[in-house]
């Protein structure tokens, strides 16, 4: 519940402030996603989550972290929706809705991109989570360059959050996916999961190529600002 509360502080302040300083606010792009495209960023944030995965044990964790998360993921149905919908939800249009939006408008894509996906590691506020969630927070900030849309991003994010809290429901030696497929498997999962990874990447670049321009250019002529001054 302090998540929740937290976040919403933050989006009704960003949101007063930007009113405040310039008079407006422009609306936070809920563009529509295209049907064959749910099941693309689905694929993709699976296979992400994969080699993500262990990214948070490069860290040693103590026991009273440990002893933290146990409390903070329960199998209570109010944790669950936290963690499933309203983070997801608020986290994108906080992260990528108002954070990435404005950096694109001063920065050129690559940068605004980095510059959001370490916000977004930090907001975690821990470095078992800041890892994944940074690496993560790169692919979902360049799906929402392409498409437009924090939508995208909020599918990615609850896919990899509904993966996160199945792990609850399995024995304690098998809540990670090294545990859970052995060593052997697991290295396999984790190339196949690359390949299917890259693919779902090339799929999307295609598909939007026209929607945003090259990801290093050099010049800050991204189209929101665009779009948004013709309004």
């Amino acid at each position: 519940m302090q998540n929740i509360v937290t976040h919403l502080t933050v989006i009704i302040y960003t949101i007063r402030k930007s009113k405040k300083q310039n008079g407006h606010f422009s609306k936070i792009s809920f563009i529509g996603t295209p049907v064959w495209l749910v099941p693309i960023l689905i694929i993709g944030a699976l296979a992400l989550v994969i080699p993500l995965e262990h990214t948070s044990s490069w860290i040693p964790m103590p026991k009273w972290a440990q002893k933290v998360f146990e409390e903070s993921f329960t199998k209570e149905i109010f944790s669950i929706i936290n963690v499933v919908i309203a983070a997801p939800i608020l986290e994108e249009i906080l992260c990528r809705g108002i954070i990435l939006r404005g950096l694109l408008k001063n920065y050129t894509p690559y940068t605004a991109i980095l510059i959001s996906a370490t916000l977004f590691g930090a907001l975690h506020l821990n470095p078992w989570q800041a890892i994944p969630a940074f690496l993560a927070g790169l692919f979902i900030g360049w799906v929402y360059y392409k498409t437009q849309s924090v939508i995208p991003g909020i599918i990615i994010h609850t896919t990899i959050n509904s993966i996160a809290m199945l792990f609850l429901f399995l024995p304690a030696n098998r809540r990670d996916l090294l545990g859970l497929f052995g060593t052997h498997y697991y290295v396999v999962a984790v190339f196949f999961s690359i390949t299917i990874f890259v693919a779902v990447c090339i799929i999307i670049n295609r598909k939007f190529l026209n929607v945003a321009g090259p990801l290093f250019k050099t010049e800050n002529t991204y189209s929101f600002s665009n779009n948004e001054s013709s309004n």
